[in-house]
């Protein structure tokens, strides 16, 4: 595609949902480049967490073939389905590529990591587990017929200031799940998802991600939030009009 035409054939629609997309799942399909067969191509399942920008974290073992795979060559892909229907290749999907580097010594990270996947305290018992972010490069994504890209690392990820709202997330997430669960049940009801006690993940400028009625459920601000302050005046202004239309709905 002429990637001079974004804003033709749905370019930045197309950029949104695959950013909604790979936000709403929690496994995919980790491709590499084998080592032990040079230049053929070696695929596994690994759990991920997107960041801010949209790169997926990823926590390996040294002791995993994609891993040794990655020593040698450092390029990746994160492939991310939509698999509600009942026939997958008529769903979403989306392909991240980019190059894997190692990441040490990020405690909010891990902290992100861990309320995504609670499982993951077993793993960080075993020390040679260690965080991997795929830097996206490019993406390849298929909303539907008609509706297929390759989309620009640059597009692709959020370029947004967020250090204030990357402080303030954990302690924003641990408030509305202790102090606010009913008004978590209210969004996801807005989703068409009944859940009475669903548990808040992340947030980030974009939206938030939660789990509920066992499943991962996103849902998007009406616009980006870049700290506490915007945030907290997001979740009051979307509560209020959602209590609003429910009380019409009587």
């Amino acid at each position: 595609m002429d990637y001079g035409e974004k804003d033709m054939n749905g370019y930045r629609e197309a950029v949104q949902e695959a950013r909604e997309l790979a936000h709403s799942h929690l496994n995919g399909l980790l491709s590499t480049l084998s080592a032990e067969m040079a230049g053929w191509p070696f695929g596994s399942v690994a759990p991920y967490v997107l960041d801010y920008a949209g790169d997926a974290l990823l926590l390996l073992s040294d002791l995993a073939q994609h891993s040794h795979n990655l020593k040698r060559d450092d390029r990746m892909s994160l492939l991310v389905w939509d698999d509600s229907g009942a026939d997958i290749q008529q769903g979403g999907r989306v392909t991240l590529l980019g190059r894997a580097c190692v990441v040490e010594g990020d405690a909010a990270m891990r902290t992100r990591y861990r309320r995504y996947v609670p499982k993951a305290d077993d793993y960080f018992r075993i020390h040679d587990f260690r965080f991997y972010r795929l830097q996206v490069e490019r993406v390849r994504y298929i909303g539907g017929f008609g509706n297929i890209h390759w989309i620009r690392g640059e597009d692709y990820r959020y370029s947004g200031d967020a250090t204030a709202l990357w402080d303030a997330e954990e302690s924003a997430v641990q408030h509305m799940n202790q102090d606010h669960v009913e008004a978590l049940s209210l969004y996801c009801r807005s989703a068409g998802v009944e859940d009475p006690a669903p548990r808040l993940l992340g947030i980030d400028p974009e939206g938030f991600d939660m789990e509920a009625a066992g499943r991962r459920l996103r849902l998007r601000f009406s616009a980006p939030v870049h700290d506490a302050a915007s945030l907290r005046a997001e979740f009051t202004r979307t509560v209020r009009t959602l209590r609003e239309g429910a009380a019409g709905n009587l």
